[in-house]
């Protein structure tokens, strides 16, 4: 394992960590939660995007580096890493007790537009694949690359469920949210 590597580890270890004792810390009680099974799929649909995209795709491929080993990189993916679960854990903050690592609606929820939740209405993901686009600039390889875009499926698969509980939950209020606050990226989607 390179030095790269290891500090790699070391930032989403870190990061993790932070997130479970976070979550265990911050707990509420559920009004309405998604299932179990639907959140198993999930995984099933990355699994199958995974496999059927490996076979498409040459063995070496896959752990080929595309981008270059240079200092540049390395240190603009490191940074990037940062303040994209710098951001996400922002976010985490910010919603409290509310998170929940399945879409769910607690008891008592309320929309919440502080902190990044004013520039995109799903801060924990933007800053998850931001870390995640961090993390494959150092590293260069191509299967670095791949996990983003599988990032990007997942999450936008629990974007809908989520904004179809809040809507539910929330209506005008939260349609007039989505509205004024892009999903993912600022002033984009």
């Amino acid at each position: 394992m390179s030095v790269i590597e290891l500090i790699l580890c070391i930032i989403w270890i870190s990061f993790f960590v932070y997130w479970f004792i976070s979550a265990w810390k911050n707990q509420s009680p559920f009004k309405r939660r998604q299932s179990r099974g639907s959140l198993l799929s999930y995984m099933v649909v990355l699994i199958v995007i995974w496999v059927l995209f490996a076979r498409l795709v040459s063995p070496t491929l896959m752990f080929e580096r595309i981008l270059p080993d240079t200092a540049f990189f390395v240190l603009t993916g490191l940074l990037v890493t940062c303040a994209g679960l710098g951001f996400a854990v922002q976010a985490r903050v910010h919603l409290g007790k509310f998170w929940s690592g399945r879409p769910s609606i607690r008891i008592d929820h309320k929309i919440i537009r502080t902190g990044p939740y004013r520039v995109v209405r799903h801060p924990i993901y933007t800053g998850l694949l931001l870390g995640m686009t961090g993390t494959a600039i150092a590293l260069g390889y191509f299967w670095a690359i791949c996990t983003i875009f599988l990032l990007l499926v997942v999450f936008i698969m629990k974007i809908r469920l989520e904004e179809k509980f809040l809507e539910e939950e929330f209506g005008e209020e939260y349609v007039s949210y989505k509205h004024e606050v892009k999903a993912l990226i600022p002033f984009l989607i």
